[in-house]
């Protein structure tokens, strides 16, 4: 009896010092949470999208809901503008342009605090962005070749696709759209899966057209086609608009006008969120076109030509008869454009691109030192009164074809004939191009050449 009493004692105060102890050590533990703040958890980045347009954004999960967060708790290296949002445990911080490739890029959100804690910590998170590569078109004698290149790397690229016959060639997602010869001096629209290779068929809106111009969005699945009626088809297309949503029917359809009849039509672009195409038609005006409903055609301006549109979506480079004009996409106001000395001397604007840090890129002509033959440059400019030199052929003996800009306005892509004195033209009836076509990459902060390839119609 004694020992069971004795027994019951010792175990009650066991229990009693088990239960002090682990009070004890929970206390410490709440105490030190307490003391400590939120603690980050995951983190995602889309490091290919975030170099491909502004507004993508880095998410970082915390491990309990956080309070309110300021843009200038937040820093960014390399310095990138940003904008913060705070959903419960999630960070969401946008970046207002797009990101350089291959890039190492370090985010710190200092003083992060939860509603329920008074402690604050630092969460940092370093991500890679995806390295920049560019496709383009390397035609042969009987076979014609799409690349696709690394702007760090070496060599051609890889090859993505082969046909003879290649007109227009440019990414979509995980495809590729082509226009090739169909025989009899007109075309077809092909999709080619990039992981298969498998090739499938657009139908055109009538027998006897070609492609006159490929439009590709940056995002989405509609595909902007210019068509004309080769010699002896019947019909009288003449750069009639068509479009075709390649996730629906996969067939083209005319693009009507007000007065119900095919669009006549100079150029077209997509906007940078794909939602829209700006058309320039024959007769100068510029329309916007929601792709929601293309009936709804709203007039934008009259230019006698369009270029491009920026990086960040937000401006048109045009040219009106006094000369380039910048064209807010949502106030519609116009900011004149005009070159700057080179060297300085004059020079003769032509077409350019918008940068989004309000420079741009432009191809221009200067006389040489007997002010007769002029040279073809294509400089960067910030309307300071100077401009850049990015590419100049030598001995002025070339010419530059056409240029693009990357998506993240890091590097220009070039078609360059280097002497033209010397040009084989390489006997395409549809899209002709010199046998020494070449695409030169430039890096714009720099000017430096970085990559070289024998191509043309290169897309970022």
């Amino acid at each position: 009896m004694s020992r069971t009493s004795s027994d019951g004692g010792a175990f009650t105060r066991a229990f009693w010092w088990t239960t002090a102890v682990t009070a004890g050590v929970a206390a410490v533990f709440l105490l030190l949470g307490a003391m400590q703040g939120p603690k980050l958890s995951t983190a995602q980045v889309d490091s290919v999208r975030v170099t491909e347009q502004a507004g993508q954004q880095l998410r970082l999960f915390a491990n309990q809901p956080l309070s309110e967060i300021a843009a200038d708790q937040v820093s960014v290296e390399p310095a990138v503008p940003v904008q913060v949002t705070v959903q419960g445990e999630l960070i969401a911080l946008q970046f207002e342009r797009a990101l350089d490739y291959d890039t190492e890029y370090t985010v710190t959100v200092s003083d992060v605090a939860s509603p329920s804690r008074s402690a604050t910590s630092d969460f940092v998170h370093t991500f890679r962005t995806a390295p920049g590569s560019f496709v383009y078109i390397d035609r042969g004698e009987s076979v014609d070749e799409v690349l696709i290149a690394d702007v760090a790397g070496t060599g051609r690229g890889e090859v993505l696709h082969s046909a003879p016959g290649i007109q227009f060639a440019a990414p979509l997602e995980n495809a590729l759209i082509l226009a090739r010869d169909d025989g009899n001096g007109g075309s077809v629209l092909e999709v080619v899966d990039r992981a298969s290779d498998a090739v499938e068929q657009v139908r055109l809106p009538a027998d006897g057209l070609r492609v006159d111009d490929l439009r590709v969005p940056r995002v989405g699945t509609t595909v902007a086609l210019i068509l004309s009626a080769t010699d002896g088809a019947e019909g009288d297309a003449d750069r009639w608009l068509a479009l075709v949503d390649l996730a629906g029917a996969g067939v083209a359809e005319w693009v009507t006008g007000l007065d119900g009849e095919p669009i006549t039509t100079q150029d077209a672009l997509f906007t940078q969120a794909g939602d829209a195409l700006l058309v320039h038609d024959i007769d100068q005006n510029l329309s916007r076109l929601p792709l929601a409903d293309p009936t709804r055609i709203l007039p934008v301006g009259q230019f006698t030509d369009v270029h491009s549109v920026s990086s960040d979506g937000q401006r048109l480079s045009a040219t009106d008869p006094f000369g380039g004009v910048a064209l807010d996409l949502e106030t519609s106001d116009e900011e004149r454009i005009n070159p700057s000395l080179f060297a300085d001397e004059l020079v003769f604007g032509a077409d350019f691109h918008l940068l989004a840090s309000g420079e741009w890129v432009q191809r221009v002509a200067v006389a040489d030192a007997s002010g007769l033959a002029l040279g073809n440059l294509i400089v960067v400019d910030d309307g300071a009164g100077e401009s850049r030199l990015l590419a100049r052929t030598v001995s002025d003996a070339g010419s530059f074809v056409d240029f693009r800009v990357s998506p993240n306005d890091q590097f220009v892509a070039i078609e360059v004939v280097p002497v033209v004195a010397e040009a084989q033209p390489d006997g395409r009836a549809v899209n002709g191009r010199a046998t020494s076509i070449t695409v030169v990459i430039v890096n714009i902060a720099t000017g430096d050449l970085v990559r070289s390839v024998a191509g043309f119609g290169p897309s970022w």
